[in-house]
């Protein structure tokens, strides 16, 4: 015998469930007909919880990404950096074989790595000449300011170390912490190298933006030292096999 039972919530039906008795080939009864109800209403709460969290993370990233691309937007030589980073990213982390889920973290990390210059001035963001010792020291503590806004958003912790580590160097030479090689995750990593050929690439007030060969050059010499010479191999690949022309980038 087969029986159908809706999956309701609040009088809506969002899907049915269907059960085949194959094996007795013994019609259902109303005990039977009474737990399947009482299982599919559970169904359907535990559906309904999971799409409205769904519906809350994406509200919620939708607002930082907002955020983020308007910090972009206040100065015109970073509009756009934030979309960018993020596509070179999530190339070059596919690039490396990287699973899904890694992905999916380095996307919205990506998107969001800048998140923290909402805490700095707008001024020394906008400088048109280079920064004095203290505002460059400043600007440096963008990324735990990123960490702190992330941090007690229970889904987003996972990406928070990605945007608190994404300045660090492969040497050990960078910022806050000093960590070196497998010790920077490596989210960070693909994210740092993501960041700087954008940055080389696009004009600033103190220079024009480099040429792809010249950028490509930079990234080699910095191989090893700036760069995780793996995630530096892999974006190479890409600009190889002209993968960034095809996206339009």
């Amino acid at each position: 015998s087969f029986v159908s039972v809706p999956l309701k919530v609040k009088n809506r039906v969002i899907g049915v469930l269907n059960v085949n008795n194959k094996e007795l080939r013994q019609t259902f009864d109303e005990k039977d007909l009474r737990l399947l109800t009482i299982l599919a209403d559970q169904s359907a709460m535990t559906i309904e919880n999971a799409e409205l969290y769904k519906h809350m993370q994406d509200t919620y990233l939708g607002t930082i990404q907002t955020l983020a691309r308007a910090i972009d937007a206040k100065d015109p030589y970073t509009r756009g950096h934030s979309d960018r980073v993020t596509r070179y990213a999530v190339k070059i982390a596919r690039e490396m074989n990287l699973s899904e889920s890694a992905i999916r973290n380095i996307e919205y990390s990506a998107l969001i790595h800048d998140i923290g210059k909402i805490g700095i001035q707008e001024a020394i963001l906008t400088k048109k000449g280079g920064l004095s010792g203290t505002e460059y020291e400043i600007v440096k503590m963008h990324p735990l300011i990123g960490e702190s806004i992330i941090t007690p958003v229970k889904f987003l912790n996972g990406i928070a170390p990605l945007i608190l580590y994404h300045h660090e160097r492969f040497d050990g030479k960078g910022y806050l912490e000093g960590l070196r090689g497998e010790a920077i995750p490596l989210g960070a990593r693909i994210i740092s190298v993501a960041d700087a050929f954008d940055a080389m690439t696009s004009d600033r007030p103190y220079r024009k933006a480099l040429t792809r060969k010249k950028a490509r050059e930079e990234l080699e010499k910095e191989s090893g030292k700036k760069f995780d010479p793996r995630v530096v191999e892999a974006f190479l690949r890409l600009l190889d096999r002209g993968e960034l022309e095809k996206e339009g980038l």
